[in-house]
């Protein structure tokens, strides 16, 4: 076997067990449960990303604080809007541009 078809084979095989458990849960349905923390997940996503930008930079000597006010625009979305989705949609956009605005 070349390493091609080895890669792809792989490839096809992760691809085919990720989509299992979403074809799965479609025709069985998910718990309630999962359902109320599933609307949770893009907002703890993006607060972990600004997290992890934040921890990366504590030792930095030039620590900016595009991060920080990257949360701050994704909170307010959230609370204002009431829908998870906002902190993606506010929050991200915002760092970049804070990135680029207040990087030396």
């Amino acid at each position: 076997m070349t390493p091609w078809v080895v890669v792809t084979a792989v490839g096809i095989g992760s691809y085919l067990f990720r989509i299992s458990m979403l074809v799965l849960a479609s025709h069985i349905g998910s718990p309630r449960v999962i359902e109320r923390a599933a609307r949770h997940a893009v907002p703890v996503s993006f607060a972990a990303l600004a997290t992890a930008a934040l921890v990366e930079r504590v030792g930095a000597t030039d620590v900016t604080v595009a991060p920080i006010v990257s949360m701050v625009v994704a909170i307010a979305a959230v609370r204002r809007t009431g829908s998870p989705h906002t902190a993606l949609v506010a929050g991200m956009p915002t760092l970049w541009l804070a990135s680029a605005l207040l990087s030396r």
